[in-house]
């Protein structure tokens, strides 16, 4: 059997071959690669902690009451579809946009995502997603349907200055809407 050596800089066990062609050195320490492997089992083992969240549970639990079986979105309580709309508005404003957000399903949340960060006195964000509602439907009401909505979208490009801004200023995170959604949610209870 061979002995396995450790590598020079991070200890790991190498076959004495890699070890004397390499200095000593791994294969992710000789070719400059191993801190971004580290960083990748971190951020694995981070998204393992995650998924057994009582956040993410209560999450995945929500998306299988509104999409699957059951009442849907309006079989919610309030704190609830306050919670969801909110949600969803950030993932899909972080995702690809107040345009996508809009043209989405989720855009019939409009109104109940704005609710939702007015009751988390997230200033910042209702600003924005009342500029961004004003930049692609002037003062329309929001349609409910998604192909209403599209309908009224169509002639509005997707790569929008005016409304492109809104998003970089929405990702700045000024209003650290995931604490808020957090603290709303630990206050209604949702997460029990």
């Amino acid at each position: 059997m061979i002995q396995r050596v450790p590598c020079k800089t991070c200890g790991d066990s190498i076959h004495p071959d890699t070890a004397a062609q390499n200095d000593g050195l791994c294969m992710p320490c000789k070719g400059g690669y191993r801190q971004r492997i580290e960083d990748g089992k971190k951020r694995r083992e981070q998204e393992r902690q995650y998924d057994q969240s009582p956040e993410r549970r209560y999450w995945v639990g929500l998306v299988k009451r509104v999409h699957g079986e059951g009442a849907g979105f309006e079989g919610l309580a309030p704190s609830e579809k306050t919670y969801y709309a909110t949600t969803c508005l950030m993932g899909e404003v972080y995702n690809g946009g107040f345009h996508q957000f809009f043209s989405n399903s989720s855009g019939s949340l409009y109104g109940y995502a704005l609710d939702g960060l007015m009751a988390m006195d997230a200033e910042n964000a209702v600003g924005l997603l009342l500029r961004a509602k004003e930049r692609v439907f002037g003062d329309r009401t929001v349609p409910l349907y998604r192909q209403a909505r599209n309908d009224l979208m169509a002639d509005f490009e997707i790569d929008d200055v005016e409304l492109n801004g809104l998003d970089k200023l929405f990702w700045q995170d000024p209003d650290k809407l995931g604490e808020r959604c957090e603290q709303f949610a630990r206050l209604h209870g949702l997460y029990s």
